[in-house]
């Protein structure tokens, strides 16, 4: 049985438990396969199948094995690409402020001005006291 395993490379999903045979493995970096760093007993040998990673999921199998028993850990090795979602220093780059519209500086007063009527002139309207005749 593996005494120790540890992936150089990536990251495994839970810590390594000799008694455990699955694991996932989550990979950021681009490698073609998977570094390992594991001990085992003197008298037992060690052999790792399918440690060509391709750009979807792989499963690698780690069988160790001696004269009397075999074990065998799998390990499904994902390869996660770090992708930009967006890019807002170039878009924030590309946007030009335009000077050839000019505003007067009395159009903002104007607008204030003329929604306060609208207001006192409706407030008006609702709340007038009616005579009866």
């Amino acid at each position: 049985m593996l005494k120790k395993l540890s992936i150089l490379n990536g990251e495994l999903s839970v810590k390594f438990d000799s008694l455990n045979t699955r694991y996932t493995v989550n990979m950021t970096s681009d490698d073609t396969e998977l570094k390992l760093e594991y001990e085992i007993d003197e008298e037992d040998q060690i052999s790792i199948f399918n440690n060509e990673l391709n750009d979807d999921v792989t499963e690698v199998v780690i069988t160790v094995y001696n004269d009397e028993e075999m074990m065998s850990y799998y390990l499904e090795v994902y390869k996660m690409k770090s992708d930009t979602a967006t890019n807002m220093e170039d878009y924030f780059a590309s946007l030009e402020l335009s000077t050839d519209t000019y505003m007067p500086d009395y159009i903002a007063p104007l607008i204030a001005s003329i929604c306060f009527l609208f207001i006192l002139f409706f407030f008006a309207f609702l709340f007038k006291s009616r005579k009866k005749r």
